[in-house]
Order: C-alpha cells, then structure tokens, then sequence
C-alpha cells in the first residue's frame, strides 16, 4: 500500500500540546479500531474516495454499540444518522467520510452492508431491528480537484474500503481516502491523524483523532502560534499556482472524529479486547469533547475557523461500555415493556480537563499532519494545486516559534 513520503508535522520541529502521541501518532492507537480507505483516480478529472471508520472493527462494531455526541462549530455539511445518535447517544455502525454528492450512495452500502452482516450472523429481520442504527456518513466538498459531478463512488468502492479496513496497517494521511481532492488553508489537504496517551489514576487511555481537511484560507494559517500563512505571502514562496476561488468553495469544511476507547497500561503491555475496561464516556460528556475539536481547529485557523459558508462538524465516540444491551425480559417491540437497567461506568467529572486538552492538540496535529503529507495534485479541468512548502515552514518554525 503506497503512501506519500513527505514529512509530518513532528518532523518538522513542532509537536502540539503536552501529552504524548500514541506508538502510532494515529486513530488506530485506539485499540480494536479499524480503518479502510479506497481513493479513485481515473483519468485527469476524477480524483475522489472513502474512508470508513470501524470503532469495535468488522465484527463487533454492529453489536456493541458506542457511546457517542456531536458539535457544530459551524454547520454548513452533512453528517448522517446525528439525529438518531443525538436521541439515543449511541451509535452501532461504520463511519463513512466522502465527497458531498456521494453520501447517499455510501449511505446506502453502509445500510445494505449492515442488514448482510445481520443475514450472515444468522438473525432474521426482527432480529436485526433489535440491534438498528442509522449509518453514519460525513462529506467535505472536493469538486474544484475532482469532477464530483460523475458521482463514480459506489457501493463496490465501499465494500473494498470495509473488506480492506480488516488488514489495513496504517491510516494514509493527505491524498488518500475521503480526502483525495481536498485543499486546507490554500493548500492541498486531505486525510490527517494523530493520537494521545492521556495519565490515569489507576490505568491510563488513548484517545485519537481522525481529520478530513478541506477548509480555511492561506492568510489563516498558524502553525505553533506563528502565522505561516502571512510569513509565506510575504516571502513570496514559490507556489505559484494559487487556486482563484470563493464562496462555499474557498471556505470548505472539516470533519473530525474523536475516539477513546482501550486503556493503555504505563508499561505499555498489550491489552486484549474487552468493552469492559475502555474509557468510559457517556454522551454528554462526548459532546462536550466534541466541542473541544474547535479549539484544535482554531489552532491551525485562528479567528477565522467556523466561516458562514463552512461545515466543521465534531463526532466523539468511546467504547468505554456497550450502552444498549438487549432486553431479556420482552423482545424488545412490547407494549409498555418491563423495565430494565444495566450498569455505566463514567469518567468523573472534575478530571475531564485532561481529555478536553489531549482532544484539542490531536485535533490541531491530525490537521497539520494532513496538509505535511498531502501530495501536489492536478485535478479537475487541469487545476493544479500546490502543497505546503515543508521546508519553508520548518525555516519558519525554527525562526519564530517561541520553544519552552
């Protein structure tokens, strides 16, 4: 599997924040996570693709259902199945990042994807309803890079990033996935990752965050409180191939999903799978997590994240328990049915700080990492497109970043 040999942002001389990266600096430091991408390239004018997220991997992830919240920055974007997961706080199924004109279709395979696995564990229909959910699908807008008109994302390309999301070793960061044709802050975005190990009192927890980038303006731009976007335009740097956009397409959006789910112990032994032990979250302690993914976003953008034209939407996930074990009592469709409870373990509240903390710096890091690593891209009617100038920036930062 090929992946682009440039930089990440750590490369570079800067690291966000004051916890320290997983082994992997990724989402899949998050144990029993699983991610496939598939990116398209046909031709000069298509350039597209999916991600799929997996929270308890190709198994389990139906029939455990995860804790889960989202958060607005600005809402100009789609994510589908927020209003079911904001009325029962759990969601059960993948997650999908694309373009904007394809969520219906890669909605669509991850529902029919969902009702097969339900076929192939042998339960018949009333069966599968017991354990329903609405697919979840976030898209940021590539139709500048790639002809978004031919809608070429089908429900095969969907069915290759789940199968893949079995072996995939690494999450591929920049041109990759949904995040093909992205742009962020005047240069070529894309798919970005990063991760935290967070100090327990009696176990520690990794959290991890996975970015698609596509928004925000060159001026914007900060990279460890240094305004790279103004140093560059003075210095006149040699991407000359500015892209003349506005709008919608200028600002863009930004789709970040938070995850914590296994502990890691501070030997860092291995851990097997087990719901029981995973960071505990309930809902409105996501969403409040959720909301601190702005505050990353606000690190790289500065003043001017969550534009009117823009779509920064959060999704904060956690394993720490399964929040709908199934009645036993009733089948689950009975008139006023008995009663029953389960019992939630919960991160206690006045600790929290940490996680808001450990949410922001992998959110700023998760973007970096996808503009460092993206590649140049000739797309749609020949527009080029140019990529961060890594090695002006690290000039920059070794220049002007004031180091503690």
């Amino acid at each position: 599997m090929s992946t682009s040999s440039r930089p990440r942002i750590r490369e570079l001389g800067y690291g966000p924040g004051r916890f320290t990266p997983g082994p992997r600096n990724s989402l899949l430091d998050v144990q029993g996570v699983r991610v496939g991408q598939v990116t398209l390239h046909e031709g000069r004018d298509i350039h597209t693709g999916v991600t799929v997220i997996l929270p308890r991997g190709l198994k389990n992830t139906r029939r455990l259902p995860c804790y889960a919240a989202t958060h607005n920055l600005n809402g100009v974007g789609e994510l589908t199945g927020s209003h079911c997961l904001a009325e029962w706080g759990f969601t059960n199924t993948p997650i999908a990042l694309t373009n904007t004109v394809s969520v219906g279709k890669v909605y669509d395979a991850l529902f029919l994807w969902l009702l097969d696995q339900a076929s192939r564990d042998g339960e018949d229909d009333l069966q599968a309803l017991r354990q329903f959910s609405i697919p979840v699908v976030g898209e940021t807008f590539d139709g500048l890079l790639n002809d978004i008109k031919a809608s070429v994302i089908d429900k095969s390309v969907v069915d290759e990033a789940l199968k893949l999301s079995e072996t995939q070793p690494e999450i591929l960061e920049g041109n990759y996935g949904g995040g093909t044709a992205m742009r962020c802050h005047g240069y070529k975005g894309g798919t970005g990752t990063s991760s935290r190990i967070i100090p327990g009192a009696d176990r520690n927890y990794t959290l991890g965050v996975l970015v698609q980038s596509n928004y925000g303006q060159k001026k914007d731009l900060r990279i460890g409180n240094v305004p790279i976007g103004e140093l560059l335009d003075r210095e006149k740097s040699s991407d000359t191939h500015e892209l003349p956009l506005s709008g919608k397409a200028a600002e863009g959006s930004i789709i970040v999903v938070i995850m914590f789910v296994k502990p890691t112990l501070p030997s860092n032994s291995y851990l097997t799978y087990n719901p029981s032990t995973d960071a505990p979250l309930l809902p409105h302690q996501l969403r409040r997590i959720a909301q601190h993914a702005g505050m990353g976003v606000t690190q790289v953008g500065g003043h001017a994240a969550g534009r009117s034209y823009s779509g920064e939407i959060f999704l904060a996930l956690s394993t720490g328990t399964s929040p709908n074990e199934l009645a036993t009592e009733s089948s689950g469709f009975d008139y006023l049915p008995p009663v029953e409870s389960q019992t939630v373990e919960t991160v206690k509240n006045e600790t929290i700080d940490s996680l808001f903390y450990a949410a922001s710096e992998a959110t700023e890091e998760a973007i970096l990492n996808s503009m460092c690593k993206a590649e140049p891209l000739v797309g749609f009617l020949g527009r080029v497109q140019p990529v961060l100038p890594v090695e002006k920036v690290k000039e920059l930062l070794d220049r002007y970043m004031v180091r503690v």
